[in-house]
C-alpha cells in the first residue's frame, strides 16, 4: 500500500508554506501527486451591517455596499494567487507531481468532498477560519473526509515525519483503522514502537499485535505501560518524548457535524497541543 494522492489546504500563511513543504517531501517519497487547495474565505460578518447570527447559519442581508463585496473579492484574489505561487514553489522544489485548485466559499462540504478523493490530508491543528462560514476545526476534515489525515504542529519543522513512530494502540476499531491507513509511513520508518496503556492486572504483550506489524514486513516493538494514574494522552506525550519520535499514528475517537465537533479525551488532548506530527484516521 501507498499513498498516490495528497491534499494540502493553503492560506497565505507562513505557516501553511512549511505544511505544503513537508507535504511535497511526502508526495516525492511515496511518488504521489500532491493538490493544493485555497478555500476562498467567506465575507466576514463585520462586513455585514446587521448580521443575522443568532447560532444559526449566517444571512447576508439583502444590500452589501458593492465596494465592500469588490474589496473583499480583490483581498481574496490577491491572498489566493500568493498562495498559489507558494506552493508551485514547493512542488517544484521537491520534484513531485502537483495540481492547485481553487474552491469558492460554501458551508465546508467542498472541501470534506475533495479529502474523500485523497489518500492523505495534511492539515493544522486547531481552526481553519476559510471552510464553511463559520470555520472548522482540523477534527472537523479528518472525522468527516474517512481517511487518513496528518496534522503538522505549526512548529513543524524539516525534514518530513515518519523516521521515528509511536502508534497508540488500545485494540478498539478507530485504532486498528489507523494502523491500516498509517502503512506506508509504517513501512518505511526507522523505528516503530507500538504503546499499549494497560491496567496493572493485564496480560503481558501482545504476541498477535507483534506478528500483525512483521507480516507487514514491520518491525516494531510493543511497549506495554501500566500507569492507572496517568492520562493515556499523558503516557504517550512522554512516550514520544523519551523515543525521539516525530509522528503519533492514533485512532480518532468522536463525531463531527463540520462545526460541532465531540472529541474522545485522547484525542481531544493530543489535537489541541499535538507534541508531533499526529497520523489520524477514524
Amino acid at each position: 500500500m501507498t499513498y498516490s494522492s495528497i491534499l494540502t489546504l493553503m492560506d497565505g500563511s507562513q505557516a501553511a508554506v512549511q505544511r505544503a513543504r513537508i507535504a511535497a517531501t511526502l508526495a516525492a517519497r511515496f511518488d504521489a501527486r500532491l493538490t493544493g487547495v485555497f478555500a476562498q474565505p467567506p465575507l466576514p460578518l463585520s462586513a455585514w451591517d446587521e448580521p443575522v447570527y443568532w447560532g444559526m447559519p449566517p444571512v447576508i442581508p439583502p444590500a452589501v455596499p458593492p465596494e465592500i463585496l469588490a474589496a473583499h473579492e480583490r483581498r481574496t484574489e490577491v491572498q489566493g494567487e500568493e498562495a498559489r505561487l507558494a506552493f508551485e514553489a514547493t512542488a517544484a522544489a521537491a520534484g513531485c507531481r502537483s495540481s492547485w485548485l481553487v474552491l469558492a466559499s460554501d458551508m465546508g462540504e467542498g472541501v470534506v468532498e475533495l479529502t474523500r478523493r485523497t489518500d492523505l490530508t495534511v492539515l493544522p491543528p486547531g481552526r481553519l477560519p476559510t471552510v464553511g462560514p463559520a470555520g472548522a476545526d482540523a477534527a472537523d476534515l479528518a472525522l468527516a473526509s474517512s481517511g487518513p489525515a496528518l496534522i503538522l504542529p505549526d512548529r513543524a519543522a524539516d525534514p518530513a515525519p515518519g523516521r521515528r513512530i509511536v502508534v497508540a494502540w488500545n485494540g478498539s476499531r478507530e485504532a486498528a483503522r489507523a494502523v491500516r491507513d498509517a502503512w506506508p509511513f509504517l513501512s518505511t520508518a526507522e523505528s516503530v514502537h507500538v504503546v499499549v496503556v494497560a491496567p496493572g492486572e493485564a496480560e503481558g504483550p501482545d504476541s498477535l499485535l507483534q506478528r500483525y506489524f512483521e507480516d507487514h514486513g514491520c518491525t516494531a516493538e510493543v511497549v506495554v505501560v501500566r500507569e492507572a494514574d496517568r492520562g493515556a494522552a499523558d503516557i504517550l506525550r512522554r512516550q514520544a518524548e523519551a523515543l525521539k519520535a516525530d509522528l503519533i499514528v492514533m485512532g480518532l475517537y468522536g463525531h463531527s457535524r463540520l462545526r460541532e465537533t465531540v472529541l474522545g479525551g485522547v484525542s481531544h488532548d493530543l489535537l489541541r497541543d499535538p507534541p508531533v506530527a499526529l497520523l489520524v484516521s477514524h
